[in-house]
């Protein structure tokens, strides 16, 4: 009680030192700590003088206040210096130091709102954290601390990026903070921490390992099995741990197993896939690529296609099928192409309750990239009905011809009602979204997949406007009629696909483009240019330099300053165009300007 009011009275006289003597004559603080000075002053005499100085501190004259203010200070000061202590309790130890190599020159004026943004709350943080990042802030030792503090930010977003980005970074440097914070009762910060101690240092810490893989709580115990994978000598243990109860250590340790990459580690994979965690087993099997247990499990998988015998089909049957198919991904073997071509050509599993089997062993066969699997795929919608059509389309288009294509699909297109019609149209959309952009994507951009020019006429015969746009090429009276008419319905809304044939007219030099454009832009007369999107933007861009002054005139309209001002950067930008960029619908640093906006 007497050292905090000693306390408490030293605040007070610091502040009068500061503020003035003037200010201590009366002072309302001083005054309230008297009665407290008397009442120890009964026991301990000191506090009466104690008590008497801050009265005539209070009660001084003006004149006198400054030398009644230093008595003060002097006998309070001499008070305080008694009560402390020299002696150090406890025992020596040596203290463990972060590197100091990594000194900067950088201001801690700079520094500090970036360790604030590691080691307090709030929004906003990220963007500093990031920008700290590649001022390369974090070389310097006085941030490394409160990094590793961060790997357990409440933010993931930002816990991620320290974990991902920053710490691996900093380097070895950083690994004594790692260890000197690791908690190995902590939660998902410390298994990040874990996992930066092993990546950085390597499989030297088999001891850590264990004992967090043995005694650390879920999180850091879940980290270290997997970190086990990349220790061969302690098979035993990872093999103990893939029957642990935990369906997550479980996981864990198969996926470690994976990585050993040994006999026993196939043989203990192969287990989980045909026994109750089926379901861990597939992301480990598909990282492992050892040819025993590939045939063995497509030894298991036909012993389970043959129980598919026509009658009713089971729901376990389906799932465990599925799962040594899914087994299969990235294996680009001759006995796997053969084993899901016959999976296809099954009748008594091509039935509805397969059908996500049937899909995924389609693309698979499309992901090998085989000859003989584009044309076995190829060939499925004509084996099974029109089913799985967008398959078939996708392979045609690798292995044959684009005249073969269209002559063998076109014809399915005409009755858009039926459903492989419907399906072949969600593909072409799939597969062409791309296209919609090509006026101003340069080369390396583009799509590989060439296309036959009379996709373009059945698009306008079956009125997909989208696609007429996207497959446009070249001048065309029966395309260019069929997309002015399009046009002709309200432009001035500019909706987006009014904007998508204004592309297209672009695309094909239709001469009156501009003219049409601009005199939509006018009769929207601005209202409904809240702001302006990418595609707006680009559309403006493509305009000849002799429409810079109607743009500016049309920006005045706008009601939006964001708006405006976008559009009067484009005008600007007309203004720079030559005679022949503006022929091409081009103008000077156009593709960097057009990057800009679009990503």
């Amino acid at each position: 009680m007497s050292l905090q009011v000693l306390t408490d009275l030293h605040q007070e006289v610091r502040r009068l030192f500061i503020a003035g003597s003037s200010v201590a004559v009366g002072d309302l603080r001083l005054t309230r700590l008297l009665p407290q000075l008397r009442k120890l002053g009964e026991n301990a005499p000191v506090f009466n003088r104690l008590a008497d100085a801050v009265q005539l501190v209070t009660e001084a004259r003006p004149e006198q206040a400054s030398a009644k203010l230093l008595e003060l200070g002097t006998l309070l000061h001499s008070i305080l210096y008694t009560q402390g202590r020299t002696e150090a309790q406890g025992t020596l130890e040596e203290v463990q130091v972060t590197e100091t190599r990594g000194v900067t020159a950088v201001p801690y004026r700079k520094m500090k709102s970036l360790i604030d943004a590691l080691t307090e709350r709030g929004p906003g943080r990220l963007e500093v954290i990031r920008q700290g990042y590649e001022d390369s802030l974090f070389q310097d030792f006085r941030t490394h601390v409160p990094a590793v503090a961060a790997l357990e930010d409440a933010y993931a977003e930002i816990a991620e990026f320290m974990y991902d980005d920053v710490i691996p970074s900093i380097g070895p440097a950083v690994v004594p903070i790692l260890h000197r914070q690791l908690n190995l009762q902590g939660g998902k910060g410390d298994a990040r921490k874990l996992y930066l101690i092993h990546h950085l240092q390597g499989p030297v810490n088999a001891e850590l390992i264990l004992q967090a893989a043995g005694e650390g709580a879920a999180e850091v115990r879940i980290a270290a099995v997997d970190i086990l994978g990349d220790y061969p000598e302690l098979e035993d243990v990872v093999l103990e741990k893939s029957y642990e109860r935990r369906k997550e250590i479980r996981r864990a340790a198969l996926s470690a197993l994976s990585r050993l990459g040994t006999g026993r580690a196939a043989d203990r994979l192969f287990e989980a896939l045909v026994g109750k965690d089926r379901e861990l087993a597939v992301e480990p099997i598909q990282a492992y690529s050892h040819p025993t247990l590939i045939q063995r499990i497509l030894d298991q998988a036909e012993a389970w296609l043959n129980a598919f015998d026509g009658s009713a089909v089971k729901t376990e049957a389906v799932e465990q099928l599925f799962a040594v198919v899914q087994c299969l991904k990235g294996k680009n073997d001759e006995t796997v192409r053969v084993f899901l071509e016959k999976l296809l050509s099954s009748p008594a599993f091509m039935v509805k309750e397969t059908a996500a089997v049937q899909e995924y062993a389609a693309e698979l066969l499309l992901d090998m990239q085989r000859p003989e699997g584009y044309r076995f795929v190829e060939s499925l919608y004509r084996q099974w009905g029109g089913r799985h059509i967008a398959y078939s389309f996708q392979a045609a288009l690798r292995c044959l011809s684009p005249e073969e294509v269209y002559d063998r699909f076109a014809d399915l297109l005409r009755n858009k009602r039926q459903a492989q019609a419907k399906e072949l149209l969600r593909t072409l959309y799939d597969l062409t979204e791309q296209q919609a952009l090509t006026l101003y994507l340069e080369a390396e951009d583009l799509s590989p997949i060439a296309w036959d020019p009379r996709w373009v006429h059945l698009f306008v015969d079956i009125d997909e406007e989208e696609l007429v746009c996207r497959f446009v090429e070249g001048p065309d009276r029966k395309v260019v009629d069929y997309l002015l008419k399009k046009l002709a319905v309200a432009p001035q809304l500019m909706k987006p696909r009014t904007i998508s044939l204004f592309f297209a007219l672009f695309k094909i030099g239709h001469r009156e483009t501009p003219e049409l454009l601009m005199q939509a832009l006018e009769g929207s007369e601005g209202k409904r240019f809240y702001f302006m999107d990418r595609d707006q933007l680009v559309l403006m861009s493509l305009l000849p330099g002799s429409y810079a002054e109607r743009l500016e005139k049309f920006a005045a309209l706008l009601s939006y300053e964001r708006a405006k001002q976008e559009v009067l950067e484009v005008a600007e930008r007309l203004k720079t165009k030559t005679k022949d960029e503006a022929e091409m619908g081009k103008g000077a640093g156009w593709i960097e300007w057009i990057k800009s906006k679009m990503y």
